[in-house]
């Protein structure tokens, strides 16, 4: 299956202005990993149908940068606040202290809410709220803090 080129441009986009090398993007059963140089290469967009990357919560980015991507533990729905209009749990330029909460995952009708494991400053929300995620999808890109 050909990824639309709309979807690979704006991932593509996403990447360079959040400053990270590598992302996977999951969606209606089509699977896209973009790699991109840390010289600026051109990125690669090699697209499977096949699983998601491994089910790691937290993941590196651009080794020269502190920042990480947080991404989905498993497959769910997406909720950044606890109630359709509650406030979003947290939001870029938030610092988050260990254990606050930052998501809900919604799996097979049961409610998680998902807590920090280390404190950090939110630099972007990657996913929509109320969106289906699976295993590795990016949720947020954070800056661990010293505790």
């Amino acid at each position: 299956m050909i990824p639309d080129l709309k979807t690979l441009d704006a991932l593509m986009a996403r990447m360079q202005a959040l400053g990270i090398t590598e992302l996977d993007y999951s969606r209606d059963g089509e699977h896209i990993r973009l790699v991109r140089g840390e010289q600026g290469n051109s990125p690669q967009a090699p697209a499977t149908n096949g699983t998601a990357a491994p089910a790691l919560p937290v993941t590196a980015s651009a080794p020269a940068t502190a920042e990480m991507t947080i991404e989905a533990p498993m497959h769910g729905q997406f909720y950044t606040s606890p109630a359709p209009d509650a406030p979003p749990f947290v939001k870029p330029g938030d610092i988050v202290a260990e254990g606050q909460p930052l998501y809900i995952l919604e799996v097979m009708k049961t409610l998680s809410r998902i807590e920090a494991e280390f404190p950090c400053r939110i630099v972007a929300v990657l996913a929509a709220n109320a969106e289906a995620v699976s295993p590795g999808t990016p949720l947020f890109t954070v800056e661990p803090l010293d505790a």
